[in-house]
């Protein structure tokens, strides 16, 4: 401990006394370092989260009921709604019907029948626009026309990759409807029913599927399936709180309920596709790779100043030991500078990080085809990146301690080598 002492003294006074400019230009390497570390691997991660995130808000919420294995709708699905409605963690549910349609455009104008029609597959998806607005806010996402207006009828809204005009430069999306827009007539086609439609409006947004579906008030899809049975294909869940931890409990109680006879239930986490989980995982590695070249760089930088500063200071080392300070004290004196310009850093780096980087990014995600990127910075993932960046920091204040303490102490005093 008197050890320690003296040598946190000794490295606190070779702070104070060395160049102002100096010890800011190794704090802001340090930050820079930490920024990389963090910043690299969050946004790579950043590009899978942006995509789950869409996926939770506009597609799966934060828990999902869809049919058991062998069945192809949900059984008993007003039961499963009046059960929904007593659950005071669940602040809202949309019931989704869904069927596989043709939608054909200028019919009407097409003079050559022989000619190619203006015709294109997709899934329609059934709900009632108000409770679907509520949990996935779907409105927001009109990028042409309107969202559907309480108890209207004979209008429909189009995903936009079911348009030509947004579908160029899809190498792996061929066909579209052309011409169309909102306030146009299109005719619905399921098996051997028809009808016609009015275009509400365009719908566009990242996540899996929305874009690629046509859109239907409940009453309008089942009228045109023309059966009876109310049973849905999906029900989707948002909660009051919208947690893993959370959503784990409300399924237990769904289950505890005996809804799981009826359905199958699961949380978002559970029904994210794992082909994401992967990408997001291998991200996370290429990530701390490309950051790790920064520590490295980082811990050269700070081996060449203790160096420099230790042989410069060599003399002044070999009359220390000469007057009966030991060899690990004067070692302890730059290893906790090395130690401050870490924790300066990476304190400063953190501070950046969270109060505008983050922020930052969740306000303004980078625009990518797929996804809308934010910084992914898990707290307990950064604080292991840290602990490896000053381990790593100690380490390289170290070395070059000892290569100058253990010298002869008298070469030292007189600056023989």
């Amino acid at each position: 401990m008197r050890s320690l002492r003296i040598g946190l003294l000794l490295g606190l006074r070779q702070i104070q006394r060395a160049s102002i400019w100096t010890t800011v230009l190794i704090i802001f390497v340090m930050m820079l370092t930490f920024l990389n570390l963090i910043a690299v691997s969050g946004i790579l991660v950043g590009l899978i989260a942006g995509s789950e995130r869409a996926v939770q808000e506009k597609t799966i919420g934060d828990i999902i009921i869809t049919p058991l294995d062998a069945e192809d709708k949900i059984l008993q699905t007003e039961t499963v709604r009046r059960t929904l409605t007593t659950i005071p963690e669940i602040s809202a549910f949309s019931v989704r019907y869904k069927q596989g349609i043709k939608i054909e455009a200028n019919y009407k104008t097409r003079r050559d029948l022989n000619a190619e029609a203006n015709i294109v597959g997709s899934q329609a998806v059934g709900f009632n626009p108000f409770e679907e607005d509520t949990v996935t806010t779907l409105s927001e996402n009109i990028i042409e026309g309107e969202y559907f207006e309480p108890n209207e009828s004979g209008y429909i809204i189009l995903g936009a990759l079911n348009l030509e005009r947004y579908t160029a430069g899809f190498a792996d999306i061929t066909g579209g409807l052309k011409e169309v827009y909102p306030g146009d007539t299109v005719r619905v086609t399921i098996g051997q029913a028809s009808r016609e439609f009015i275009v509400k409006g365009i719908i566009n947004a990242k996540a899996g599927g929305v874009a690629n579906s046509v859109y239907l008030p409940e009453q309008e899809l089942r009228r045109l399936i023309g059966s009876p049975d109310r049973n849905a294909n999906e029900i989707i869940i948002r909660l009051t709180d919208s947690t893993p931890v959370e959503a784990l409990a409300v399924k237990d109680i769904l289950v505890s309920l005996g809804l799981s006879e009826f359905a199958k239930i699961r949380t978002f986490e559970e029904a994210l596709p794992k082909f994401i989980t992967d990408i997001k995982n291998t991200f996370n590695i290429l990530g701390t790779f490309i950051g790790s070249i920064g520590i490295v760089v980082a811990s050269i930088t700070i081996f060449i100043i203790i160096f420099i500063n230790a042989l410069s200071r060599r003399r002044h080392i070999g009359i220390l030991k000469g007057i009966g300070i030991e060899r690990s004290v004067i070692e302890i004196a730059y290893v906790s500078q090395a130690a401050f310009y870490a924790l300066t850093g990476s304190f400063l780096g953190a501070l950046l990080t969270y109060s505008f980087l983050v922020p930052y990014f969740d306000n303004n995600p980078i625009q990518f085809p797929f996804s809308d990127g934010i910084l992914s910075a898990d707290p307990e993932s950064t604080f292991y990146k840290f602990v490896t960046l000053f381990i790593i920091t100690l380490f390289a204040g170290f070395v070059p301690a000892w290569m100058i303490a253990k010298q002869n102490t008298l070469n030292a005093i007189l600056g023989r080598k």
